[in-house]
């Protein structure tokens, strides 16, 4: 932006298109810049106003020189702080209108199946997004909070401690608010599925489903959904809870169907349960890597699990007999 510009601003003498440019330009300030340049503007317009009025004041003094030096001082120092706590104003109004404006702004991020991805937020948070995962956030978080939602998937989060801004995070079954802390999210609206489970800190997980059902967690507990009600649960291995970061799926106690529905997502395949019972799986322990591929993980499960499968590697498909 010219200075000539800034100053004609000042002055009240700039078109109202002029106006709107400037104004656009301030609120436009991603490195505060535009504030340092319109601050260095202002103090050139009070020194214009100074100077404008220099002298006259001398020959109406029967002590034109020592009055008259001091009024400039005083003058001087006033214009200086008043020119100050302006450009203190315009920097405070400045940042305040690009947060505000930056924050209304929602990104939203895909993890498509067979991938995962690692998430850095502007306020140093951390995400990890497992496939399939459906992420809305801000550019820049507000003033007060901190709020992103998860349509679907699962997050593990590792948040920034800012007790001035809570973080939250909404699902279509709950909202959950934490100061800072490590916890992981699951989320599928379609099946009913959710849960939470914190690993450090202590997060509120507040039930959307049913007024008033709200829990405050403790490090190792968890909160699951079942018939719109949420039920707290003590984690027994927290490392299978964020293994799935390392690439790893841990299979201990997780029901057939929805261990398949987390291949199809690790894998990038699709899954028909062709058969009138599900397997039961008798692992006690164990956790599968992603890496190996989906024939070895079925074939794992084959050893402690009764029912076979074919692959039509042509279409992606995984029929469960």
């Amino acid at each position: 932006m010219e200075t000539y510009l800034l100053i004609k601003y000042l002055k009240c003498s700039a078109t109202a298109e002029e106006e709107a440019l400037v104004r656009e330009w301030l609120a436009d300030d991603p490195d505060e810049s535009h504030a340092r340049q319109y601050s260095d503007a202002h103090f050139i317009y009070e020194g214009m106003l100074l100077h404008g009025d220099g002298g006259a004041d001398a020959a109406e003094n029967s002590r034109p020189v020592r009055r008259g030096r001091l009024f400039r001082i005083a003058a001087a120092l006033s214009s200086v702080a008043a020119a100050a706590a302006v450009v203190l104003g315009v920097w405070f109004w400045t940042r305040n209108s690009t947060l505000d404006s930056l924050s209304a702004r929602m990104e939203t991020i895909y993890v498509p199946a067979g991938k995962s991805m690692e998430l850095t937020l502007e306020d140093g948070t951390k995400l990890w997004l497992n496939s399939g995962t459906e992420l809305e956030y801000p550019t820049v978080f507000s003033r007060k909070s901190r709020d992103v939602k998860i349509h679907s998937g699962e997050v593990l989060f590792d948040v920034t401690k800012d007790s001035r801004r809570p973080f939250n995070v909404d699902t279509y079954a709950s909202r959950i608010s934490v100061l800072g802390t490590r916890f992981n999210v699951t989320v599928d609206e379609a099946s009913k599925d959710f849960s939470a489970a914190l690993l450090r800190g202590s997060i509120k997980v507040a039930n959307k489903l049913s007024e008033g059902e709200e829990y405050i967690l403790k490090a190792n507990q968890m909160v699951k959904m079942r018939d719109d009600h949420l039920y707290v649960e003590q984690i027994e291995d927290p490392d299978a809870v964020e293994c799935w970061t390392s690439g790893l799926i841990d299979i201990v106690g997780v029901p057939f169907c929805q261990l398949m529905k987390k291949f199809e997502m690790a894998y990038d395949v699709d899954i028909i349960i062709d058969r009138d019972t599900v397997p039961e799986i008798r692992y006690t322990r164990g956790k599968l890597r992603v890496s190996d591929g989906i024939d070895h993980a079925l074939s794992m499960l084959e050893l402690v699990a009764d029912f076979t499968y074919e692959y039509d590697r042509q279409t992606g498909t995984i029929v469960i007999r």
